[in-house]
C-alpha cells in the first residue's frame, strides 16, 4: 500500500468519525413530533382508546353473541348489569385496589340490543318472506348466514377483550395501539373460515318452499335439495352470488365487529347523562395525562439518542429532572365524589351474566320482524311466554321503559294474534318507516 492511499483512508475515517459526532437537529425535532403526534397522540392514544373502550363494553356485555336470542330470535336477551370501572387512576403504581380511584358506570343493556331494531339485520329478515315469489329463499339465506357471522364476531370480541380487561388501562391502550392490526388481521381470517362454513351449511335454505296450507316457510325436517326450478336457479344464480358474498363479507363483517361495540353509550353511577366514544377519549387524554408524559420521555431519549448523538444525552436527562421537580410527572388524583370518582375499584375482573332462557314462562322481545316460518318451539314459547315492547322515540332512537309497562300478558291478547304477529305475518305497530343506515 503507497503513502497516499494509506493518507486517503486515514482522512476517510475522521471524516466518518466527525460526521457520526455532529447532531442531526432538524431530524430530532421531525422524528420527535412525529413520535408525539401519530405514534404516541394517535397509536396510543385514540386508536388504544377505542379498545380499551371496546374491553369496558365488553366487560358489560351487551353485544349480543348468542344466536338462539334476541335480536337475531324472539328470545330477549336479559344481562345483569354491573358496575364498571372506567378511568382507573393509582396515587402510584404499587398502589392497592381499595386505594385506587375510578367512576362507575353502566351501560344499557336493553337500549344498546334494541338499536338493532334499525339495523340491516332487520331489513333482510322484512324481505325474507315467502310473499316475495321465487327470489325469497335469497333474503331468507343470507339472514341465517349474516346473523351466525355476526354472533361470532361478537363473541370474538366479548372473549378477546374482556381478558384484555385483566391487564392496566395504559397496557390495554399501548396493546392495542402497536399491535391493533394484528387483532384486526386475526378476526378477518376467522371471519373468512365462518363465513366459508355458514355459506356452505345453509345451501337448503335455497331449496327452501313454502308449506300448502298457509304462507310460512316450511319446517327444517321436509327441505329436499331436489327441486328443478330451485335447483336452477342454484346453479345458474346463488353460486355465483353467493361466491362473491363469501369472500366480501368477512371485510365488511370485521370491519362491522369492531365498530359495533363503538356505538355503545354509558351513564355515571348517581348521574342520568350519558356518555359516549367521544366523551371516554377526552377524559383518557385527561386523566392518563401521566402516561403521555412517560411516553413523550421515553420518545426524547430514543430520538435524542438516534439524532443528537450520546453526549446530548446527559442534557436531556438534566431536563427531565427539572421536569420532575416542576411537577410533570406527577399523578394528580381527583377528588373523591367529584365526576363521580370513587374510591376502591374492582377487586376481580368480572363480565356481567347473560339470564338463561326460561322455556316455562320465557321473556320475549321482538327487536326484529321474524320470518315466518313453522316451528314448534316458537309457537311453544308464543304460547308461554311475556313480551316486552320497543319503544322508539321521535328521532328515531330506541328507550326502554319500566319493565311492568313493557311487558303484554298472553291472556290480554289471543293466541292466534301473538302466532301471527311472532311468525312474521303482523307488522310492529311500534316500527318506522325510516330506515336508520347505521351498523348498530
Amino acid at each position: 500500500m503507497s503513502a497516499t492511499e494509506t493518507t486517503d483512508a486515514i482522512d476517510e475515517k475522521k471524516t466518518e468519525e466527525t460526521n457520526t459526532n455532529v447532531a442531526n437537529t432538524s431530524g430530532f425535532i421531525s422524528n420527535y413530533l412525529s413520535s408525539i403526534i401519530f405514534t404516541i397522540g394517535f397509536s396510543v392514544f385514540f386508536i388504544g382508546s377505542l379498545g380499551l373502550y371496546t374491553t369496558k363494553v365488553a366487560q358489560a356485555n351487551i353485544l349480543p353473541d348468542n344466536i338462539e336470542l334476541a335480536p337475531y330470535t324472539i328470545f330477549d336477551r336479559i344481562v345483569d348489569d354491573i358496575d364498571i370501572d372506567i378511568n382507573i387512576m393509582r396515587p402510584t403504581f404499587w398502589s392497592e385496589n381499595k386505594e385506587t380511584l375510578s367512576q362507575k358506570v353502566r351501560f344499557n343493556s336493553q337500549e344498546y340490543l334494541d338499536s338493532f331494531s334499525n339495523s340491516f339485520l332487520c331489513s333482510i329478515k322484512k324481505s325474507a318472506t315467502p310473499d316475495n315469489g321465487i327470489f325469497a329463499n335469497a333474503p331468507l339465506f343470507f339472514s341465517k348466514v349474516y346473523d351466525n357471522i355476526i354472533a361470532k364476531n361478537f363473541l370474538m370480541i366479548n372473549s378477546l377483550f374482556y381478558y384484555l380487561s385483566y391487564l392496566p388501562e395504559s397496557i390495554i391502550m399501548l396493546v392495542y395501539g402497536s399491535l391493533g392490526i394484528f387483532i384486526w388481521m386475526g378476526f378477518y381470517l376467522i371471519n373468512l373460515g365462518f363465513s366459508v362454513f355458514f355459506h356452505f351449511i345453509n345451501i337448503p335454505q335455497l331449496f327452501r318452499t313454502t308449506s300448502e296450507d298457509i304462507k310460512q316457510w316450511e319446517s327444517q325436517e321436509t327441505i329436499s335439495l331436489f327441486r328443478l326450478g330451485k335447483l336452477l336457479l342454484f346453479f345458474f344464480v346463488w353460486i355465483p352470488v353467493g361466491l362473491l358474498s363469501t369472500f366480501v363479507s368477512p371485510m365488511i363483517f370485521t370491519l362491522y365487529g369492531l365498530i359495533c361495540p363503538l356505538y355503545a353509550s354509558y351513564s355515571i353511577n348517581n348521574s342520568n347523562q350519558k356518555y359516549g366514544l367521544f366523551d371516554f377519549i377526552k377524559d383518557t387524554f385527561s386523566y392518563k395525562r401521566l402516561f403521555f408524559f412517560i411516553l413523550a420521555t421515553v420518545s426524547l431519549i430514543a430520538n435524542g439518542k438516534m439524532y443528537l448523538g450520546s453526549p446530548y444525552i446527559i442534557g436531556i436527562l438534566i431536563a427531565v429532572v427539572f421536569a420532575y421537580i416542576m411537577g410533570f410527572y406527577i399523578n394528580e388524583m381527583p377528588e373523591q365524589g367529584i365526576n363521580g370518582f370513587t374510591v376502591g375499584i374492582r377487586e376481580n375482573m368480572k363480565q356481567a351474566k347473560v339470564k338463561d332462557i326460561e322455556l316455562t314462562n320465557p321473556k320475549l322481545v321482538e327487536i326484529c320482524q321474524q320470518i315466518p316460518m313453522i316451528d314448534k318451539k316458537l309457537e311453544t314459547a308464543v304460547n308461554k311466554g311475556n313480551y316486552r315492547k320497543v319503544v322508539k322515540t321521535k328521532e328515531g332512537d330506541n328507550s326502554i321503559t319500566n319493565n311492568n309497562n313493557n311487558i303484554t300478558n298472553n291472556n290480554n291478547i289471543s293466541q292466534e294474534e301473538q302466532l301471527h304477529s311472532q311468525l312474521g305475518g303482523r307488522k310492529n305497530k311500534n316500527s318506522t318507516k325510516k330506515f336508520n343506515i347505521r351498523l348498530v
